[in-house]
């Protein structure tokens, strides 16, 4: 309908007048390719191709002063350790509970001397109240106060994110921001891409379902993740971006558990 000429996708079916190319979709029967470079793949069919295959995003230099306002006001000093939790996922899959989020702010609170920033959308609120007051340590939080352009702005002054595999996570990505990304083994395809990152995870037998719900019940990929674990993961993933700051980033689809 709008008049574009060149319509290509992946395809499990037929896709009628939709498309003028489409690529049957091996995955994940014969092999398992990162989004990315499974897209890259499809430009390809047609003879495209990219010399830069990281992801980016320009940030608006107003959204950049509101953000760095922001953290002023809310007393987060960027001179000392800090970092971002974002504890939000559309799919219950991919949601690591509140009550380790908040065992994990706790521990790198209290024993790494970490100032802690929650984000997160408006209907997220009450999910962050909750971890913020299980955690027992002071924390910072900017839920329902950012547009897109300023939580990116925000995730490229963060030293590091810890998140849920969802939208933050790849837009630290495009802003080469480090991520310490709580995997549910949903779907293999989007771990973080381009950028230095430890992907943690409960290995399970059903793992690959492609579920937003958990169709076992247990949701023990994440539920069986221990938050000693992810605080671990993440001084590590810290030591090792602020001593070697041109660190070649170490994405491996799903290794680390």
């Amino acid at each position: 309908m709008a008049g574009i000429p060149l319509r290509l996708a992946h395809c499990r079916e037929n896709p009628y007048q939709l498309l003028t190319h489409s690529l049957r979709d091996p995955e994940p029967e014969k092999l398992i390719r990162h989004e990315v470079q499974r897209q890259l793949d499809l430009v390809a069919s047609i003879g495209s191709s990219v010399s830069d295959n990281r992801l980016k995003l320009t940030i608006p230099p107003p959204a950049l002063q509101r953000v760095k306002s922001l953290l002023s006001e809310l007393g987060l000093d960027r001179n000392r350790p800090w970092l971002v939790i974002h504890p939000g996922a559309t799919a219950p899959s991919r949601r690591y509970s509140p009550e380790s989020f908040a065992a994990v702010a706790e521990k790198l609170s209290e024993t790494a001397g970490m100032q802690i920033l929650f984000t997160g959308t408006e209907p997220e609120q009450a999910l962050v109240t909750v971890i913020r007051e299980k955690a027992r340590s002071q924390t910072y939080s900017l839920v329902g106060q950012l547009n897109l352009g300023e939580l990116t702005a925000l995730l490229s002054l963060a030293p590091v994110l810890i998140s849920n595999n969802t939208g933050p996570v790849h837009i630290a990505a495009a802003v080469g921001t480090p991520v310490v990304d709580l995997y549910a083994l949903t779907n293999p395809q989007h771990t973080p891409w381009g950028i230095p990152c430890k992907i943690l995870f409960h290995d399970v037998p059903c793992r690959i379902c492609y579920k937003s719900i958990c169709p076992e019940g247990h949701y023990n990929c994440l539920r069986l993740l221990e938050p000693e674990t992810v605080v671990s993961a993440t001084l590590e993933l810290l030591e090792t971006t602020q001593t070697n700051p041109g660190a070649a980033a170490n994405y491996q689809p799903l290794l680390v558990s």
